[in-house]
Formats: C-alpha cells, structure tokens, sequence
C-alpha cells in the first residue's frame, strides 16, 4: 500500500492535490530582499512551498570546476565556485527567510549540498531535506538526512536504477524513513525524457514520485500530472530579464499563478480511475439516449415486429433494450407513427 508523506500541514500522495512547490535557489541571486519577495510571489501564485538552496561553495566544487550557464540568447562558462558565492545566505538571513515563508503561508524547503548545512535546516524547522540530482552518489549527506528522521527529497536527473537501489540501502539503513523522488532531466530529446520511469517509480516503491519541472514550457507538467505525480516543482524568478542562473527557465509571478491555475484545473479535470459521466451528460441522456418507438401505426390486437418498431429518441420512453419483449406481442390499443410505447401498449 502506497505511504502519505506529509510536509508541514499537507499531506503529499493518493487522492490529495498536487503539491507544488516554487523553486527558487538560484534566481534569488543570493539578495535577501529578492528572496523574501520570492516568498511573497510564490505565496501570490498559491504554491504550497518555496524551495531555496543552501550551498557551501568551499565544500562544493573545486577551483577549477565551470559550469555552463545560459545567458538569453547564449551560453557561457563560468566558475561553479564563485557562482555559488553569489548565491550564499548567513545563518540569520536563512532565519529571516524561513519566518518569511511561514508568514506568507508557505513551506520553507531547501537543497542542501553539505552536512553542516543539515543542521542548519534543522534548526529552522525544515520539514524534509531535499538533495539534487548531481548528490545522489554522496553517501554522508543522504545518512546525515537520514538520522533526522525526517522526509528526503530527491532530483533523480543522471541516477541510475543500481544507485537508486544504493540511495534506498544506505538511507533506510541509517534511520531515515520515506523518500520522495523527482523525476527530474536535463535534456530536450524528447526519446530521452522516459516520462515511463514515473510509472516505474510508481510501480516499485511504496512512496509518492513527482517531478521537476526543466522549463517555462508546461506541457511537460501537465503529461507528469497526466500520469499521477504528487509533486510538481517548477522555477520562479522576479524578472527573466535578471542576470541569474537559469532564468530562461523561470516563471514570472503573474505566470506562476496562471500556471498553478491551470495545474489545479488540469487535476480536477483527471479525476478517479472510474466511469462518472458528468451531470449534463447525464440529463442530455434523457433527450438523446432512444426510446422503444412505433416506426408505422401499429392497430389494435396487430402484432408488434421489427418492421413496426425501432429505437428513436427520446430517451424518456421504454429502454430500447427491452424491444425484444414487445415482439411478437399484440397491441393493446391503436398506436400512431412514431409513438414511445409504454408498459400498457401490449398485451
């Protein structure tokens, strides 16, 4: 049986709303105010949680480690360190954001890329630990989650199926009790996407599976909603024309609430796994739906047959599946054409 996992006061996985959550750990640009307004637009939109990253980045990468980043309408490579650098928060600054968001009415999340950082997350209430795509082969941060005791999240991007097996081993085995992965590419290949491993995720573990959204473009959403995710992440910014990493990939506020708008129709829309015809489908079937109905006049004590009687609508009359009774029964009365015949027109 699949497991609820719950975060703050939502519960994540079968029969409740999708949850989404605003990321914004990169388009924050490291500016405390851009991040308390981030907050602010994430609550506008209606997510359920604002989602940042506390990276260290002398833990994190090399002095030589580049990364490329996409500047509109180009790319370039810049050093992974010092671009980190940019993004850091003091502890009090984590302070400030994480009472932002419980002001706003939003969950405080965060990636976190070192141990000391779990700690940190833990003392300003975080409700799960979440880890990127390009950590899951870090056994010491995902036992140190683990020990918390509470929910991990997990981009899955290059993780195969083995190191999936791995992430499961050493967390359960070190305390830790559910994990939520995203699944989560870094491609525009439309054969390489595997929106199938969802539906696999889905298949063999017993928690819920969401997934991160690449890009503004939602249609990717809505085929991950489509398939029963619990959790949809996309990213946020103030203003694409900002200078931060991955802008081109951000929503704007007004395009967040519209987004969240239409994900929370699109849900509606999906339903359950059952035939409910809608209500005016329903009440059309009383126009539409055919009734047993005399195609000739028919006189009284002849014979009813197939070629004096036919299905025609209304429905409002005898089901036409009843037709068979009436056939070779005499009429009670004199029936004009194209009368609904009822319980008391045969004999």
């Amino acid at each position: 049986m699949k497991e609820h996992i719950s975060l703050g006061s939502r519960v994540i996985g079968s029969g409740q709303p999708c949850y989404l959550i605003a990321e914004v750990g990169t388009t924050c640009l490291g500016d405390i105010d851009m991040a308390l307004d981030l907050v602010t637009a994430g609550a506008f939109a209606g997510v359920d949680a604002v989602k940042f990253q506390l990276i260290d980045p002398d833990q994190d990468s090399s002095e030589s480690t580049e990364f490329k980043v996409r500047w509109e309408p180009s790319e370039t490579a810049e050093n992974m360190k010092d671009m980190f650098k940019k993004l850091e928060f003091r502890p009090d600054q984590w302070k400030t954001i994480s009472n932002e968001c419980k002001r706003a009415g939003v969950e405080f999340l965060a990636t976190v890329d070192f141990e000391q950082g779990v700690d940190l997350l833990e003392k300003l209430g975080t409700p799960a630990h979440k880890i990127g795509a390009w950590d899951t082969t870090f056994k010491p941060l995902i036992t140190r989650i683990a020990v918390t005791g509470k929910p991990m999240i997990v981009d899955l991007g290059p993780t195969s199926q083995e190191e999936i097996g791995k992430i499961n081993d050493w967390f359960l085995s070190s305390g830790g009790k559910q994990i939520l992965y995203l699944h989560d590419f870094h491609t525009d290949e439309p054969n390489e996407m595997n929106f199938g491993a969802i539906k696999h995720l889905q298949n063999t573990l017993p928690w819920p599976v969401g997934f991160s959204s690449p890009a503004r473009n939602d249609d990717l959403d809505f085929l991950a909603l489509g398939v029963g995710v619990d959790v949809i992440e996309k990213r946020l910014i103030l203003d694409r024309s900002l200078r931060a990493f991955h802008s081109h990939e951000s929503l704007e506020p007004n395009e967040l609430k519209q987004w969240v708008e239409r994900i929370r129709f699109a849900e509606k829309a999906i339903g359950c796994e059952e035939i409910q015809p809608s209500r005016k489908d329903l009440a059309d079937s009383q126009k539409y739906y055919r009734s047993i109905c005399t195609t000739k006049p028919v006189s009284k004590g002849e014979l009813f047959t197939r070629d004096n009687l036919s299905g025609k609508r209304p429905g409002i009359g005898l089901p036409t599946e009843r037709l068979s009774e009436f056939l070779g029964r005499r009429a009670s009365r004199d029936i004009g054409k194209n009368t609904l015949l009822r319980e008391a027109d045969w004999t």
